[in-house]
Order: structure tokens, then C-alpha cells, then sequence
């Protein structure tokens, strides 16, 4: 039986993003500058995605996300998965992503470009170089990118 606070991962942070392809399956991903305090994450790649904030649900999270990040407007398609992680300090993680499209309104411009220095869909031929070189900043990224593809292809 399954019974009992022993069998309970607590989990202090989520976080939420979209994944986003084009026409050939490319993904749309950001680069990160580097904030003060977090200059680890400079040049490196990720999709749409950040902190669930206090009173948010992950779905408000993705969209918000993508917008600050992307400039991009979206209407979620599907849940793809929620993927249990933990930072580099060992504090766990809780990321959710959902299949997505982009509104025409999008700019694919960040609207907060002192988080994000590029914005661009790529193909998965460089997804690949880019994970292998350790420029993926999250391994969770790598797993939504497939769910997405495995998704698409039904």
C-alpha cells in the first residue's frame, strides 16, 4: 500500500514553459545572459520556461513566460510532462511544459532582454551539437523537446 508522509517528495519550487516547433520541428529556445547572481547560465539555451510564482498556476506560468523570455503569445496545445529535477544545490524542482503555438502578435523579441540575449528556433541537428557541448542548460529541456516531436508525429 502507498500510505503515509514517508512516501511524499516535498518540492519547494516548480516551474513551467512551452515548447514551441516550426513547420520542420525545429524548437524555439533562448539564450541566457546571465543575470547578476546567476552569471552560471550565460550563453546557454533553454525553452520558453521559469518560476511558478506564489498564488500562479503552471499553465499562467508558461504563457507568462513566454512572453518575458520570447516575445511570443501563445495558446497552449498539451500537456507534455512534469519532470522532477533538482538545482546544482540539490534543492528539487517540479517543471512542467505544454506543447504550444505561437498567436500572431508574437514578436520573438524578449521582453526582458537583460535575461535573454537570443531568440530563434533550432533545428535539431544543432539541438543536438549544443546538448553534447553541455550548452542545454536543463536535461529536462532535451525531454520535452522529444515529447514534443514523439507528439507531434501522432
Amino acid at each position: 500500500m502507498q500510505f503515509g508522509p514517508e512516501l511524499h517528495t516535498p518540492v519547494s519550487h516548480r516551474a513551467a514553459g512551452v515548447v514551441i516547433l516550426n513547420a520542420a520541428g525545429d524548437l524555439l529556445m533562448v539564450r541566457e545572459n546571465g543575470v547578476p547572481g546567476q552569471r552560471q547560465k550565460a550563453g546557454l539555451w533553454h525553452i520558453p520556461s521559469g518560476t511558478v510564482e506564489d498564488g500562479e498556476n503552471p499553465q499562467d506560468t508558461a504563457m507568462r513566460e513566454a512572453w518575458e523570455e520570447a516575445g511570443v503569445r501563445v495558446r497552449l496545445l498539451k500537456f507534455l510532462a512534469a519532470y522532477l529535477g533538482h538545482f546544482p544545490d540539490g534543492v528539487p524542482v517540479l517543471r512542467h511544459a505544454w506543447l504550444a503555438e505561437a498567436l500572431p502578435d508574437s514578436t520573438f523579441r524578449p521582453a526582458l532582454p537583460d535575461e535573454v540575449t537570443e531568440v530563434r528556433f533550432v533545428p535539431k541537428t544543432e539541438f543536438d551539437a549544443l546538448y553534447d557541448a553541455r550548452l542545454i542548460r536543463m536535461h529536462h529541456t532535451k525531454l520535452f523537446y522529444e515529447d514534443a516531436l514523439r507528439e507531434r508525429g501522432r
